[in-house]
């Protein structure tokens, strides 16, 4: 996933307009739509800017993972289980990414469901 792509979940996860977001993040919301469009790395001031505006790490927009399995790792001790670890992140973390697109009420409703499993 791209940059526009990961702004553009965020947005609809947390109810933020292109216009919310433009106003937020002081920009037009041409420059969101062209960005979306060529779907191209924004100049760095401006990912910086959604970044702020949209109140998220600026390496989740940009789709870099390596602060989470550097956490991961952090928090286990042999090489084996680094490598299970790294091998679970890898399966489900494209699923987590799905699973903060949907609307609050829905999100809660899965994590409902998966807690009684």
């Amino acid at each position: 996933m791209g940059f526009w792509h990961n702004v553009e979940s965020e947005c609809e996860y947390k109810g933020i307009s292109r216009k919310e977001l433009a106003s937020a993040a002081n920009f037009s919301v041409h420059t969101i739509s062209n960005g979306i469009k060529r779907n191209g790395m924004p100049a760095a001031d401006i990912a910086l800017r959604i970044s702020r505006a949209l109140e998220v790490p600026l390496e989740k927009l940009l789709g870099e993972n390596s602060q989470e399995i550097s956490s991961i790792e952090s928090s286990i001790s042999t090489e084996e289980d680094i490598e299970i670890k790294k091998n679970l992140f890898y399966k489900y973390y494209p699923l987590i990414q799905r699973l903060e697109t949907l609307p609050p009420d829905t999100t809660q409703a899965v994590y409902t469901i998966i807690e009684k499993l």
